[in-house]
């Protein structure tokens, strides 16, 4: 049965899953670039019609794609971390770990190309529903490095799941392409992390 005929049985969360699995297919195929809506109906086996009923636009479609690899990649991340008690080593390897993600995933390769990336990148940072859902898995872990003390008082967790996020997107752009892990290492380690450890007192 054509699940997007008007008798077909499914709820829209199904709907919404079935459609964003087609759209990653396609984009795995075609890129970011040459995807259209068409392209999707035709992998899921709807009409177009059925696709608009749950993304306004091609764009959104996309962004839907994005928002299902944050939770895959997420629960894969947090459950890399060495030192999950360690917010200075964890911050720093939970950006760094994010960024090889993307090496060796035809998807994350497909999203991350070099002309498509720019499309992605500003998706995301436009996107609060992106935030939320880095925040949803990474905001136990903040609240309870700033109840030891390990996070400055005064920074809002969500902000920091936001910037955690824009720092792994820069990461992903030029010139940093072309450094090293090590590289990319030493610059959230000197330029990032310290705005998110508490102040040294003065001795």
């Amino acid at each position: 049965m054509r699940w997007g005929s008007e008798t077909a049985l499914v709820d829209d969360d199904e709907a919404r899953r079935r459609l964003v699995a087609a759209a990653s297919r396609c984009l795995v195929t075609r890129g970011t670039t040459r995807l259209t809506v068409e392209d999707v109906a035709q992998e899921a086996a709807v009409v177009r019609s059925t696709v608009y009923r749950y993304f306004r636009s091609r764009d959104e479609l996309i962004l839907g794609v994005v928002l299902s690899r944050i939770d895959i990649g997420m629960r894969r991340l947090l459950g890399m971390l060495e030192h999950p008690d360690d917010a200075a080593r964890s911050v720093v390897d939970l950006i760094v770990y994010s960024v090889g993600f993307v090496t060796g995933d035809p998807l994350n390769e497909a999203l991350f190309a070099k002309d498509s990336r720019g499309l992605v990148t500003s998706l995301e940072l436009r996107s609060e529903a992106v935030v939320d859902a880095f925040h949803r898995h990474l905001g136990p872990l903040l609240a309870q490095w700033r109840a030891e003390g390990q996070l400055r008082e005064d920074l809002d967790l969500r902000e920091i799941s936001r910037w955690m996020n824009t720092v792994g997107l820069l990461l992903l752009g030029p010139p940093w392409t072309e450094r090293s892990e090590q590289e990319k290492r030493e610059f959230v380690e000197c330029y990032i992390l310290p705005g998110l450890l508490p102040r040294a007192t003065g001795g």
